[in-house]
């Protein structure tokens, strides 16, 4: 079965599907090897693990796209990608799509920033218009090929703009066609049940540590989400790792020195499945 087949059918299942966010392979197929049944492929841990910048609109399509592919083929369960603003207008929203769909993503949201866009959770964000962002999403729906590759419509209105704004045009990409609604930054719980019980079509959530209330899985899954990622929650931690990695080297002149011990070499070939190859 398809990637995408088994995302369309999990998520008209009950109960909420987690899928925490990697910005690598590796990354991936940890979070695969934990149990989980989807991967979210993160915008800012790439622009981070990539280039070494902040996730303001600087990686390009194609780059994206890239690691999408080494993502789905490092792993059985789905992808969901980040695919920022579709990188132009209607014509770059069609080329995104398909090549998304041909690296074998599941899914992908589109944001309604303008572009170049900057992570959600930035300040000084800029919007296009929901009429225009609504154009994109019925130009993405139209472009796929595979029915079940999901597109979710994505607005950052919420912060710049408030949450009325948000909740307007999350009502007007679902009627555009979007198969999922992403409100990045609700605020609050009364601002989810209300976009969960006004939006028609299931609704993701994007947990990002400080910016949001801190609630657990439980907690979304009862107030009625469908899809909880985690968009950088594993590349806050493997900064921090790396932070402490580099400073008790240059310390200490060992990598045996206190802090937690380093994952052992055969523990790590497990994890990339060495036992598989010739």
């Amino acid at each position: 079965m398809r990637a995408t087949t088994r995302l369309a059918q999990r998520l008209r299942q009950p109960g909420i599907l987690v899928a925490p966010g990697c910005h690598d392979a590796l990354g991936a197929r940890i979070i695969e090897q934990a149990g989980f049944e989807a991967v979210y492929m993160t915008g800012n841990g790439l622009s981070a693990s990539l280039i070494g910048a902040p996730d303001v609109g600087l990686l390009t399509m194609t780059e994206m796209v890239a690691r999408g592919r080494s993502l789905a083929a490092a792993v059985s369960v789905p992808v969901v990608a980040d695919a920022d603003t579709g990188y132009g207008n209607l014509n770059n929203v069609v080329r995104t799509i398909r090549e998304y769909e041909a690296a074998g993503v599941a899914a992908v949201h589109l944001e309604d920033q303008v572009t170049p866009k900057k992570c959600g959770a930035m300040k000084g964000l800029a919007l296009v218009s929901a009429e225009e962002h609504a154009d994109k999403i019925r130009a993405a729906v139209a472009a796929r090929t595979d029915p079940d590759f999901l597109i979710i419509g994505r607005s950052d209105a919420r912060i710049p703009n408030g949450f009325p704004d948000a909740l307007r045009r999350g009502q007007i990409y679902a009627e555009a066609g979007a198969d999922l609604v992403l409100l990045e930054m609700l605020q609050s719980i009364e601002e989810m049940r209300e976009a969960v019980a006004s939006i028609s079509k299931p609704l993701v959530f994007n947990y990002v540590e400080g910016k949001v209330p801190d609630l657990k899985v439980s907690d979304f899954a009862e107030l009625g989400f469908k899809l909880l990622n985690y968009p950088v929650s594993s590349t806050l931690a493997y900064a921090r790792m790396m932070r402490d990695f580099a400073a008790s080297l240059a310390r200490d002149g060992t990598t045996l020195a206190s802090g937690p011990p380093l994952l052992s070499l055969h523990d790590y070939e497990q994890i990339l499945g060495l036992g598989a190859y010739h």
